[in-house]
């Protein structure tokens, strides 16, 4: 056993029962997305350790109540989960507190554990309670978000407990900030604080900075404030509001640097300027081995983690507004949302919203990129029969997103993978190149580059551009995809074993994904286990009703014809009709 002082989060979800009660299935793959797309990542952001999951809740140990706060408020501020099939969505309880605990094992227990699940169930719905003794040790900004609702009387708790809370309808109204001046997501990256005490290391802080707002200004998603203007609030006291107020943009990015010995540490936050709502924080330390290595190293973690959450609170946003109210640029980032749920129903919404944004403003690039994805997602589902026609549809829309706006690393990432299912090896990965060249951190080319590397019989370069891929967007819904790239390389390679093992890991997360599913039944055929290749060959047509080895043929693009047949002839030993 061992006593420590810890911060303690205790949350679980409203309603719970109810929900179950009207769909079970839906209502447990919503905890579930929430938990790998939204919980997990937060709290590991934080420095969080999750204790233990209770069914329709969790308990979580922080080092800091400074952090258990945070990610509070992150959890509770951020994008909603829906419950597919209720039109409802999640909402959580939060409690903290700060006290004495003992750790047994990985479990925890005493009076500040006991405490903390007392306050969850004060906490007011999709709000935070908080005991008085921590919320003395939150910082002056964290601190003045909560009131005071006095001594509360907790369940098997001796004394009261002076109780403070945050609820949603407390977050300031938006009138705050200025009209934003711009039609994307508009952020202002400020100057890190040099918090070493050593003026030599200005540059180090510096440079983070401006690599920050270097590497976001190469996402066609963003406009971001110029580092001359930017860095004109540096050494000052300032207010997200007024900063986001004055410049006319919807989020802010701050941090700090600090260096002991060998060690740095740099922390971020992302900021919403409307609200003051923490949309993301994260902590980083590292060795200065190399600082010019190090600082592109912390430079790219941040930017990984920034843009997909920026992008999420402005999806998030747009869901929230009415169909009338949404702009061109919302109904993108609808569309966008909608394909990246992999079912037909949300494939059809993403088009009519492409569609939408489209006549509102033919010349958003981003918008016809979805239509072309759409294609994509149509054909490889067979939701669409005619997969060269849907392929030359994909190629065609790709081609005009590339004409609106050539520098839009996303169009011509989309442009490249279309290209690759048209069977054009030439074409396609210049574009997926170009997309590079554009953005370098732009995950889903390097993803697609994944699956070009995977079809040509290129393991190592497949797998590597599939990991970077997912370091940069570790909850992208398009993950399962560049890991296909990874499992069909193993496959041509005659490494079923490694086919197997991508294949499980992507089905562990995705259980019905086809790609993942014809991979498997075809390397355990080829591996000589054929009972296990039938079993997951019957799920697969499930899955795909109809699917034959000759439609495969054409859906997927394997580069070379003794390849295409050693590919084919896995399906057929599995059992998949020609």
């Amino acid at each position: 056993m061992q006593r420590k002082l810890a911060a303690i989060l205790a949350i679980d979800v409203v309603g719970f029962s109810g929900l179950m009660a009207r769909d079970e299935t839906a209502t447990l793959d919503a905890l579930s997305r929430n938990l790998i797309e939204i919980f997990k990542p937060a709290v590991r952001s934080h420095g969080g350790r999750i204790v233990k999951l209770l069914g329709d809740g969790a308990l979580v140990e922080f080092g800091s109540i400074q952090d258990a706060a945070q990610c509070a408020l992150v959890l509770q501020t951020g994008p909603a989960t829906p419950v597919e099939t209720l039109e409802t969505h999640l909402s959580f309880r939060i409690g903290l507190n700060v006290g004495d605990i003992i750790k047994r094992g990985e479990d925890i227990f005493g009076d500040g554990v006991n405490i903390a699940a007392r306050l969850e169930a004060e906490a007011p719905e999709g709000g935070i309670a908080i005991s008085a003794a921590a919320h003395a040790h939150l910082a002056a900004s964290l601190a003045e978000k909560f009131q005071s609702i006095g001594a509360l009387a907790l369940k098997n708790i001796p004394t009261p407990v002076e109780v403070l809370t945050w609820s949603p309808e407390a977050v300031p109204a938006p009138t705050k900030v200025a009209q934003e001046k711009f039609r994307k997501a508009s952020i202002v990256v400020l100057a890190f604080d040099n918090m070493s005490g050593d003026a030599d290391q200005e540059f180090f802080s510096d440079g983070i900075s401006e690599d920050i707002i270097t590497e976001l200004s190469h996402f066609s998603e963003f406009f971001v404030i110029a580092r001359n203007t930017s860095f004109t609030y540096k050494g000052k006291p300032v207010r997200t509001e007024e900063v986001c107020s004055e410049l006319g943009v919807r989020y802010l990015l701050e941090g700090s640097v600090r260096k002991a010995g060998n060690r740095v540490r740099v922390t971020a936050q992302l900021i919403e300027g409307a609200t003051g709502a923490h949309i993301w924080a994260g902590r980083f330390d590292r060795d200065l081995d190399d600082i010019f290595a190090v600082q592109d190293e912390i430079t790219q973690a941040i930017v990984a983690a920034v843009a997909p959450e920026a992008l999420r609170a402005e999806t998030h946003r747009s869901q929230r507004k009415a169909a009338t109210e949404t702009s061109a640029w919302e109904k993108m980032l609808l569309g966008r949302w909608h394909i990246g749920r992999l079912s037909k129903q949300d494939i059809d919404l993403a088009q009519q919203y492409a569609r939408d944004a489209i006549a509102l403003d033919p010349n958003l690039s981003d918008a016809h990129a979805i239509l072309s994805l759409a294609k994509l997602h149509a054909m490889l589902h067979i939701w669409r029969p005619d997969t060269k026609a849907a392929i030359a549809e994909a190629i065609t829309h790709g081609q005009d997103a590339v004409r609106i706006d050539d520098s839009d690393a996303n169009a011509h990432s989309i442009l490249g993978m279309a290209l690759m299912f048209g069977r054009d090896y030439d074409k396609g990965p210049l574009h997926l190149h170009r997309a590079l060249k554009l953005n370098p951190n732009l995950s889903n080319a390097h993803g697609v580059m994944a699956a070009f590397h995977g079809v040509s019989r290129d393991y190592e370069a497949s797998r590597a551009s599939a990991e970077r891929a997912t370091m940069l967007s570790p909850r992208d819904p398009y993950r399962a995809f560049w890991y296909g790239g990874h499992g069909i390389a193993a496959y041509l390679d005659r490494n079923y074993a490694r086919c197997i093992e991508i294949c499980r890991d992507v089905l562990a997360e995705f259980p019905s994904y086809a790609s993942a599913l014809r991979q498997l039944a075809a390397a355990q055929a080829m591996s000589g286990s054929q009972a296990e290749a039938e079993k997951t060959m019957a799920h697969l047509l499930q899955v795909m009703p109809g699917l034959t080895v000759t439609m495969v043929r054409d859906i997927v693009p394997i580069r070379y014809p003794d390849d295409h047949e050693h590919w084919l002839e896995g399906l057929r030993r599995a059992g998949m009709p020609d």
